[in-house]
This record gives structure tokens, sequence and C-alpha cells, in this order.
């Protein structure tokens, strides 16, 4: 259970610290998220292709992956954290591992209005040097996000990397240094960026509000098929499905099967490859 300090400072600010919120499975993830990427991405490892926020990606909710699959909802701390602080019931997207190869720049991670929060733990010490996450705190607000949209907007064309550093740097934001343990659990519409830092080894989970109108149902079923869309690139989809091995898993974990009803409910097992556990 979270605090009333960490659920009012992610609702005011858009992010909370959780310090040592992963202590006990730290080293268990860290070492499955890096052996699972390293087999995923077998041929392509090594290599690094900067576009976007560049990295390999990996769905770890798989046969292959027991430890991240059991954060989903078996050990309840991100489920129940969701839920405090978005004051209500949640459904997971597929939690990811993530070898992030340079920087990021200033984004939040959503386009189309769903509820939802992010959950990230990284697995070495990170400080502004090396790449910690930076947040702009209230940018999760609408008003405070249109107005770093249109700022953003403002500063086009960038032309140069002297011009994009400054550009990046005239962003006034929070640093979340973090030791391995530590997760930072932010709004997907608080601003947030990188800078500094190289091959950083994470983990992140979303959970998203359950919709409750059409228009939620839509949106949230958009940004689920946009997640699957993107998920799938560059490694044998059959060894590291997104749902298919944790739902074939659900009898034997009892806490699934109430998650397992409110993706069924809001359509996201309806979604096309869903028949087949994507």
């Amino acid at each position: 259970m979270l605090t009333t300090g960490h659920v009012d400072h992610f609702r005011t600010f858009g992010f909370t610290v959780l310090r040592g919120y992963l202590a006990d499975r730290a080293a268990a993830l860290r070492a499955e998220t890096g052996a699972a990427i390293r087999h995923a991405y077998i041929a392509t490892y090594d290599e690094r292709v900067i576009d976007g926020i560049s990295g390999h990606y990996l769905p770890m909710a798989a046969r292959l992956t027991p430890v991240s699959a059991s954060l989903v909802c078996d050990d309840p701390r991100f489920v129940d954290a969701a839920e405090q602080l978005l004051g209500g019931p949640v459904i997971p997207g597929c939690p990811e591992g993530v070898l992030y190869f340079a920087e990021a720049a200033w984004h939040d991670d959503d386009g189309i209005g769903v509820r939802g929060v992010k959950f990230a733990a990284y697995f070495d010490q990170l400080t502004a040097a090396s790449g910690a996450l930076r947040l702009v705190p209230g940018s999760h607000h609408p008003e405070q996000n249109a107005r770093l949209a249109a700022y953003c907007d403002r500063q086009l064309p960038i032309r140069s990397d002297a011009e994009a550093a400054a550009y990046q740097a005239s962003i006034p934001g929070y640093v979340a240094s973090t030791s391995p343990g530590d997760v930072i659990a932010f709004d997907l519409h608080t601003w947030h960026a990188s800078f500094g830092g190289r091959d950083r080894l994470a983990w992140t989970a979303v959970y998203q509000r359950c919709p409750q109108t059409p228009a939620e149902r839509d949106r949230t079923l958009r940004s689920v098929h946009d997640s699957f869309e993107q998920a799938f690139r560059g490694f044998d989809r059959n060894r590291y499905p997104m749902w298919r091995d944790w739902l074939a898993g659900a009898a034997a974990h009892p806490r699934r099967a109430g998650v397992i009803e409110r993706m069924r409910r809001a359509g996201v097992l309806d979604l096309p490859g869903a028949q087949d556990g994507w």
C-alpha cells in the first residue's frame, strides 16, 4: 500500500518516487530482464540504431519471464498501487523489459486521453549525469500539458545539436535519481526525458483506469492496439507473446481471474490477435 503522501504527490505533481519499493525482487527481475532481452535479440543485441526513444523492447508476461509475469497482479504491489493512484479499478498493459540505448527527448506517453500510470524500475544507479529520468512537475494537468506542447512547437525547427541541447535544457525538470529497487510512478500525461545516459536496463508496467463510457472504452482499445503494434519488433513473438502464456496460467494464480474479467469487459480480449494470445 502507498502512503497518502505518495498519492497526494502523484496527483499534484504527476509522479512519485517509491524508494525501495521493489528491493526484494530487484536482483531477480534484473537478471531475468537482462537475460530475456539478450536471448530475444540475440542476432541484433549489439546494434544501436538511434531513432526516437531507441532501445530493445520486450513484452515480459511470458512463460520465459515468470518474475515479471507475477508482478502484473499475482504480487499485488503494482496493481494495488495503480488503483490507489488512479482512484479505481484498473487493467494492466503487458510489462516490458527495455534496454534504452540513448537519450530521450521531452515527451509524454499518451496522446489520446486515456487515464493511466506507468511504473519504471531502473537496474543501475542513475543520476542527472547518467540518464536519470527527469519529470516536469504538474505537466499532467491539461492546461500545463497544452502550454508545454505549444512551447515545444515554438522551438521548431531545430537545426543543430547545439539548438537541440539548448531546447532540452530550457525545460525545467525534477531529476529522479534512483538506486536499484526504487520505482518511479508517473501519470501517462506527465512530461519526462532522460539526458546523458547510455544502455540503461529497465522494467516498466502500465495500468489504465477501467473505462466507464463508450468514448473511454474506444480510447482504451486504441491505446492497447497501438501497444500491440509497437511491441512485436525484431524478436520471436512465439517465445515472447504478450498475454498468451499469462492467460494460460491463470488457473494456478487466483488473483488473475478478476483482472482478466476486467480486461474482457473492456474489450481488450476481443481485439484482433487476442484469440492467439498475441
